[in-house]
């Protein structure tokens, strides 16, 4: 009998001490790369000022990353209408101050070059990332 791979590392001990955190970067990683990628469009190509573009990036990827955190990450048995708003505070507050503000720190510091640009937003997702996840964590269980 062949045993299905993804059902094996489903079943793993590990998988399922650490599944949530595994579920979360992934789904993180997605968004990233949207993110990531839709706010280089809006700079590099558009010429959409950094934090402009940080807000329009984050705020398309906030509605995603919801959808994914609530089904697929925590499996949240609450209402969405209990959790919709608080996971728009967590995430309009890390986005939008904390990644924000690194973004501006680093581009007031070395300039609005292109790379600079881009370099500031993947600080900025760092920093912002442990605040989702603090939140998220609180948010839906």
């Amino acid at each position: 009998m062949r045993i299905n791979p993804k059902r094996r590392i489903q079943e793993h001990p590990l998988y399922m001490k650490h599944k949530e955190k595994v579920r979360f970067l992934l789904v993180g990683g997605i968004n990233t790369l949207l993110d990531f990628t839709l706010y280089g469009l809006l700079v590099n190509l558009l010429g959409v000022f950094e934090i402009a573009a940080n807000m329009i990036s984050t705020t398309v990827c906030m509605t995603i990353s919801f959808v994914l955190n609530y089904h697929f990450v925590w499996e949240s048995k609450k209402s969405k209408r209990e959790t919709a708003p608080r996971f728009a505070i967590i995430s309009l507050f890390s986005a939008w101050v904390v990644q924000s503000g690194v973004i501006w720190i680093i581009v007031s510091i070395f300039g609005h070059d292109d790379g600079v640009s881009l370099m500031a937003k993947v600080v900025g997702i760092c920093a912002g990332t442990i605040t989702n996840y603090l939140g998220y964590k609180y948010i839906f269980r």
